[in-house]
């Protein structure tokens, strides 16, 4: 390889220099990186095999176009993520990395260590391993965009290690009854018909446990008898919610009548109450607890945790696991239905007729110690 570091005044530039001579010919040229250096080299040799002159004073042939993110985040914004509802997020992660990185930086430059900076400027302005990840993933979309398009001719996989965050899964919160009661009075108190419109809002969600922008952009449509129908879901699989005859009165309502509140009014007036409530210091209490609070409401109402993941459209039964608190009161209620369980097959023993092999049963002395615990 005739590859080497440039310098000048005895002092590494951080280019490199390829220097080749083959047959009387000679070929001499700097570059801003390693990968550029090699990719020269190769194309020159593969010209001069073929028999044909190279000119140092431009690009060797083939030697591939230097792109940016200035030259290529322009041509992105024609196509990539024009299908998904807020592609501005999506654009301001890539802009902070831009801005991070520099808007003149090759593409082909990205490396893991870029990747690094990335990650410690970020987690300087205080983001969450959550929020970092996602900062990741929309920039690494853009790069495979890019490499898809030749716009990045080195692989994303072998030269760029992403640093995932392990995200902590934190404690689920939701809304006690205390607080939704002070939720309800506080906005009613208002005597404001957008404030009554919020709250109306704020039941339909804890009924449902449908996310703001399900409730947001429902359509009369729809409704079918008392099941919503959700067509368009976070995880692009489609469910049907069931809903009470005033839940569905409720939804209905603020539908036909125009009442349904913006995303902006939704959150002014959901921050009026918190700030009533004393909950500005924490910040997990959003309007996306209205979710968590219908999970875990049925949760502790002893539904089926199957029932519940295809209630609230989860992809993995993992994240429905989330929601299962156990209580010390689930566990000794546990220990009193193992007790009557075992007290009904000594009492009934025909109910056993269903499998291969009955269950042993418990002696005398253990009965009687389920009966103490019961």
């Amino acid at each position: 390889m005739a590859i080497y570091p440039d310098k000048k005044d005895g002092k590494l530039t951080g280019r490199f220099r390829v220097e080749l001579q083959q047959a009387g010919k000679r070929y001499r040229k700097r570059w801003d990186s390693l990968k550029e250096a090699q990719k020269d080299e190769a194309a020159v040799l593969a010209t001069w095999a073929a028999g044909e002159v190279v000119d140092a004073a431009t690009h060797a042939p083939q030697a591939p176009e230097a792109h940016t993110l200035a030259s290529t985040i322009p041509k992105a914004r024609l196509s990539l993520w024009q299908d998904i509802k807020k592609p501005e997020t999506a654009w301001a992660h890539v802009q902070f990395v831009t801005d991070t990185l520099g808007v003149n930086t090759k593409l082909d430059a990205i490396d893991t260590l870029a990747i690094d900076k990335v990650i410690a400027s970020l987690k300087k302005q205080g983001k969450t391993d959550a929020t970092i990840n996602r900062y990741l993933s929309h920039f690494r979309t853009f790069l495979v965009w890019c490499k898809a398009r030749k716009y990045r001719t080195v692989p994303i996989r072998d030269e760029i290690e992403f640093g995932w965050r392990k995200e902590s899964e934190g404690r689920i919160r939701w809304i006690t009854p205390k607080e939704e009661m002070g939720i309800r009075d506080y906005l009613l108190s208002r005597n404001r018909p957008e404030a009554d419109a919020v709250w109306d809002l704020i039941k339909v969600a804890l009924e449902t446990g449908c996310r703001r922008e399900e409730l947001l952009t429902s359509e009369l449509g729809q409704i079918n008898g008392t099941r919503l129908h959700l067509w368009e879901t976070k995880t692009d699989t489609p469910r049907t919610v069931p809903m009470t005859k005033e839940t569905t009165a409720l939804l209905a309502n603020l539908i036909k009548t125009g009442r349904m509140p913006s995303e902006r009014g939704l959150r002014s007036w959901w921050e009026r109450a918190r700030e009533h409530l004393g909950l500005l210091g924490d910040p997990q209490f959003v309007f996306h607890v209205c979710r968590h609070t219908r999970a875990t409401r049925m949760v502790e109402a002893g539904i089926n945790v199957f029932v519940i993941k295809k209630w609230m459209g989860h992809k993995r039964i993992e994240t429905t696991l989330r929601y299962a608190h156990v209580k010390d009161e689930n566990l000794e209620d546990a220990l009193v239905k193992v007790g009557d369980h075992f007290l009904t097959l000594v009492e009934n023993p025909q109910k056993t007729a269903g499998f291969a092999s009955s269950p042993t049963l418990p002696t005398s002395g253990e009965i009687e110690g389920f009966r103490m615990a019961a």
